[in-house]
């Protein structure tokens, strides 16, 4: 198969080009200026389409500006996917997020789902929803990782929150699966265990620096929520009230589908550190 992936330099896009190319599809990785998600040229996008069998959008940012969000997750997709359509492409794959849905609250999964509905009304659509993403090179996982060499972990609500990660690779094997396949699913992906975010810091203190659990502390959420908007602004967006939110949601599901998907079980936490 033909298949350009947007976004393929990016965290997991990158390792879908190399799970693709090793499968042998030809892979186009269209730069920035080519495919700008802030700024699309309609007619450069169609020459990145033209010829391809699919396209797959592993784009996606965090910011604090609801606009921004709209923009990249939602508009740019719906007007490349029509692109794509015109350009003769029969299948879209988006990498989306667990719980997107169009009327969400919080900005980023209420975007998400918003793009995904769009794109699926232009082509056949594919969509996958991950949980966390396990992945050196995470924006997200190097902080857990860094924050698992510490002694004493001072979290909100004890890290009481439930979680359900996922390792890259399985969320690479799963978009790929779904390129091949010319389906038209939506499919959870999620690992193998569900657990607090206490206990996933502690597995990865466990795993990848070989030291016991550490001691958690509580940071009640009423001494949090007070500063919440200010580290919106200076996190961009990555510690706010929306992710606090988004944790108190929890973030798991059924993994079922996703097994079914890569025709074997998703790894769980304990095996993240072993797995490229």
């Amino acid at each position: 198969m033909k298949i350009t992936v947007l976004g393929g330099t990016g965290f997991i896009g990158a390792r879908l080009v190399r799970v693709l190319r090793e499968r042998g599809h030809k892979v186009r990785t269209p730069s920035r200026r080519e495919v700008d998600f802030l700024r699309p040229d309609t007619a450069a996008a169609m020459s990145c389409f033209a010829g391809c069998d699919a396209v797959v959008n592993t784009v996606g940012v965090m910011s604090r500006h609801a606009a921004v969000l709209e923009t990249v997750h939602h508009h740019t997709p719906k007007r490349l996917a029509q692109a794509a359509r015109d350009a003769g492409v029969k299948h879209w794959v988006q990498l989306s997020a667990l719980g997107a849905d169009a009327s969400h609250a919080v900005d980023f999964v209420g975007s998400k789902g918003r793009g995904d509905a769009a794109v699926a009304g232009c082509l056949n659509t594919a969509v996958l929803r991950p949980s966390v993403v396990y992945g050196r090179g995470g924006a997200s996982c190097e902080l857990f990782i860094k924050l698992a060499r510490l002694p004493v972990l001072v979290l909100p609500n004890g890290g009481n929150f439930m979680l359900q990660p996922v390792h890259v690779a399985d969320v690479a094997d799963g978009l790929a699966n779904l390129c091949e396949q010319q389906s038209a699913d939506t499919v959870n992906a999620v690992g193998a265990q569900a657990m607090t975010l206490a206990h996933y810091l502690n597995t990865l203190r466990h795993t990848l620096h070989g030291k016991p659990a550490a001691a958690v502390w509580p940071l009640p959420l009423p001494l949090l929520r007070p500063v919440l908007p200010l580290a919106k602004i200076v996190s961009n967006g990555f510690l706010s009230p929306d992710s606090i939110a988004l944790l108190e949601a929890g973030s798991c599901a059924d993994s079922e589908g996703f097994a079914e998907l890569l025709a074997r079980t998703p790894l769980a936490p304990a095996q993240f550190a072993a797995q490229n």
